[in-house]
């Protein structure tokens, strides 16, 4: 039988999962859905380019594009490129992002990783080589962890990383609810991405940090997540990511942010055709579905028999709970609140339970705690020194941005131990002004100014590291 198979990698794959491909332990899958994108070229001549081992990358690429285009060049040469898995359909057929990337799986054939992407990217040299070296230090860690985050953008105008790389890379963060319509009010997030903060580039060394936010244009797993987290076909654009991420993360996947470059995403295609535009009344039927199906993710508790009925393969884990889920990312779901530093996209923030941490970050520096003498404690306030741009430090050379600097000295004078009141009190005596940090931000005044005696200013959002 298998003498009489076209091809016995395939039949070996398909009956015993037999990995088709001769590398499979070091070999990356890499998926990617192209709705009508002149990018697609590109991209995956950059992606073989940049890997240092391109033999090892296997492209299943699902293209969603006229069929005048597909046989002429560029987009007709990979369907000889032996690394190129096509499936190739009518734009007219299409019925989304959600549909197109669930079809990704059928071109899998046994690859150890799984890179999911969209079709417009730049890559750094070597990034084949990054994902698998983070991705297998984090294996150390948890059992099963997952790199994903929203790139750092790219300019059309630009085929190059050279310059890109200077910049800082980019995270998730929890932006704000997304607006009611047709009737709805989605518990869906609108992610924003964000550079990560100095602070964290300088304390990581490098290493991927935990979020709770799932990209869909991003993500290096092993392959194992296509099967144990598929992708559900119903889910059109919105709910996607927040769907993943929680199905993932009750499935025990651990979600991890890169704090180096690897890839870097095209987010402005103004000229580009997207698939809302060539479907309008199939965009609003299948978005009013995803905000149901969200819905119901977020209301069933996971893993019982009527979330199966419900959602079937596409239903919540029984590894952890949707409750464990909000814990972790700082989401609220049911009184639709985000705290700080969901919206910071730092879930290593924590609540203060009986005790306050040493460390309580916010966007230009972080206060610490210094020593403790006698039953008091005594803090500093450090800031970046791109906040003091143009300032000269005391031997009259100008501050680097790197810099941290010691801005002024406190002395804490009193601690409320449970939110919402401020968790900490401190004073700084030569300038006399008082602050309040809190789970959520930190208030100043003066206690000796007739004005400001009683009334608290908002000076920063921050969080408890």
């Amino acid at each position: 039988l298998i003498a009489r198979s076209s091809d016995h990698r395939e039949f070996l794959w398909k009956y015993f999962r037999v990995p088709a491909v001769a590398n499979s332990q070091s070999s990356i899958f890499v998926g990617i859905a192209s709705y009508v994108d002149v990018e697609i070229d590109r991209t995956l001549e950059l992606l073989f380019a940049q890997a240092k081992d391109p033999s090892r990358v296997h492209v299943g690429l699902v293209l969603q594009e006229h069929k005048e285009k597909r046989d002429a060049f560029p987009l007709s040469r990979w369907r000889s490129h032996p690394n190129v898995r096509l499936l190739e359909i009518e734009p007219e057929a299409s019925r989304g992002a959600g549909w197109a990337r669930n079809k990704i799986v059928s071109l899998h054939r046994g690859e150890k990783y799984y890179l999911q992407l969209d079709s417009h990217h730049l890559f750094v040299r070597s990034w084949d080589v990054v994902c698998i070296d983070l991705l297998t230090k984090l294996a150390t860690k948890v059992p099963k962890p997952i790199l994903t985050t929203y790139l750092t953008s790219f300019p059309m105008t630009t085929n190059v990383v050279s310059d890109l790389v200077h910049q800082l890379p980019w995270r998730m963060t929890a932006g704000y609810w997304m607006k009611p319509f047709r009737g709805i009010l989605p518990k869906k997030i609108q992610y924003v991405p964000l550079p990560i903060q100095k602070h964290i580039l300088m304390s990581s060394n490098g290493e991927p940090q935990p979020t709770p936010f799932f990209s869909a244009h991003f993500v290096f797993v092993h392959s194992t997540w296509l099967r144990e987290v598929p992708y559900d076909p119903l889910v059109y654009f919105d709910g996607e990511e927040d769907s993943l991420a929680m199905r993932s993360y009750t499935c025990g996947y651990d979600m991890f942010y890169p704090t180096v470059h690897i890839a870097f995403h095209l987010y402005e295609r103004k000229n580009s055709t997207k698939h809302w535009h060539d479907h309008p009344e199939l965009f609003k039927e299948m978005s009013v579905n995803s905000m149901s199906r969200l819905k119901t993710i977020i209301e069933t508790k996971g893993g019982t028999s009527s979330d199966r009925r419900k959602l079937g393969r596409y239903a919540l884990g029984t590894v952890r709970s949707i409750i464990d889920y909000q814990h972790f990312a700082g989401i609220d779901y049911n009184r639709m609140y985000i705290t700080t530093r969901a919206r910071y996209g730092e879930v290593l923030g924590k609540w203060p339970t009986g005790t306050v941490p040493r460390l309580w970050v916010h966007k230009d520096g972080h206060f610490q705690m210094t020593k403790r003498e006698n039953n008091t404690e005594f803090w500093e306030e450090w800031k970046h020194g791109e906040a003091f741009e143009g300032k000269l430090d005391k031997n009259g050379e100008s501050l680097p941005e790197e810099a941290f600097i010691v801005t002024s000295r406190w002395t804490v004078t009193q601690r409320d131990a449970l939110p919402p009141r401020p968790n900490l009190h401190m004073i700084d005596a030569v300038r006399g002004i008082e602050v309040h940090l809190t789970t959520e931000a930190c208030f100043y005044r003066y206690p000796n100014s007739t004005e400001f005696q009683t009334n608290w200013t908002f000076m920063a959002y921050g969080y408890w590291m």
